[in-house]
């Protein structure tokens, strides 16, 4: 079962990599931090500040149509 669970996530990381976007990550990593938190304060403050550099993203790149698709690219190869 480990040996399928690292294939599968060498697979992902190497079909990720084809277009990044320092954002997608940024937010992709937090989601991971958030899956992680095993106390019920943590998990609290990790879908707090996931929620928070979401909209903060999503402001930033308000009026930036093809930043936005760059980063709607990475961050759906990300979930």
């Amino acid at each position: 079962m480990k040996k399928i669970y690292c294939l599968l996530l060498f697979t992902i990381t190497l079909w990720s990599c084809e277009q990044k976007h320092p954002m997608a990550e940024k937010l992709c990593d937090c989601y991971t931090q958030l899956h992680r938190a095993q106390e019920k304060e943590e998990q609290l403050f990790w879908t707090d500040s996931c929620n928070v550099l979401y909209i903060e993203i999503l402001k930033y790149l308000e009026n930036k149509e093809s930043e936005q698709l760059k980063f709607q690219k990475a961050y759906n190869r990300c979930q």
